[in-house]
């Protein structure tokens, strides 16, 4: 799964907006000594320009918002409360079996 959304992202940002850097990268934990590695192998992680941490869903949504794809103002719904409870619970769910889902990938 992380393949193909790191694919997605790179994809749809024109304007180079994130970095992309797989959780294995020894330096990010050096660079960020805030992340913690254990959550860097269950969720992606995003670091806004503000200096907040974002992981799961609400990455997701900065993301999403951030690229400025024609469906990004479905984020700005999703990210309001109970949408947002409802997304980090997908996410969760998504993320607890990825591997059984996609079992040769991470």
């Amino acid at each position: 799964m992380c393949v193909g959304l790191s694919g997605w992202i790179y994809h749809l940002d024109q304007k180079k907006q994130f970095e992309l850097r797989p959780y294995q990268d020894s330096d990010l934990v050096k660079q960020f000594p805030e992340l913690k590695p254990d959550q860097l192998e269950k969720h992606i992680h995003v670091i806004a320009d503000d200096g907040r941490i974002l992981r799961g869903a609400d990455a997701m949504m900065e993301i999403w918002l951030k690229l400025r794809h024609f469906t990004s103002p479905l984020a700005y719904i999703l990210k309001i409360p109970p949408f947002i409870w409802l997304a980090r619970a997908v996410y969760n769910l998504i993320a607890m079996y990825r591997k059984d889902f996609y079992p040769n990938r991470n």
